[in-house]
């Protein structure tokens, strides 16, 4: 018989490879995701940072703008919108002195501010 085509050790060694080279694609893509969702939510936190002490410095008289900032924050004329589905809880407090954000992402981390 001649030696055309594969054999079956040949064939089992390459869908090997490609399996062992698909987990580990995968599990990059999954650790390329957790890292996004912890950066939305860090730069959702510094965004109404901004925008707390951006209203308070454009109306000093103006009372500070505290509580939930899951779905968008408004403090004045500054808003943040919706971070969307990457930030699964966001709170915004006065401490007297300054503004204090603390963030959790959907992963689980959570970012205090400042």
């Amino acid at each position: 018989m001649t030696g055309k085509g594969f054999s079956l050790p040949e064939v089992l060694v390459v869908m090997a490879l490609v399996g062992v080279l698909a987990v580990l694609l995968l599990a990059n893509l999954l650790s390329a995701r957790q890292l996004a969702e912890e950066r939305v939510a860090l730069a959702y936190a510094q965004n109404v940072l901004k925008a707390a002490w951006a209203h308070l410095s454009e109306n000093q008289r103006a009372a500070p703008v505290e509580g939930n900032c899951a779905d968008g924050y408004t403090a004045g004329a500054y808003s943040v919108p919706d971070p969307g589905p990457g930030v699964a809880s966001c709170q915004v407090t006065w401490t007297g002195q300054f503004f204090r954000v603390e963030v959790r992402s959907r992963s689980g981390r959570s970012f205090t501010l400042p």
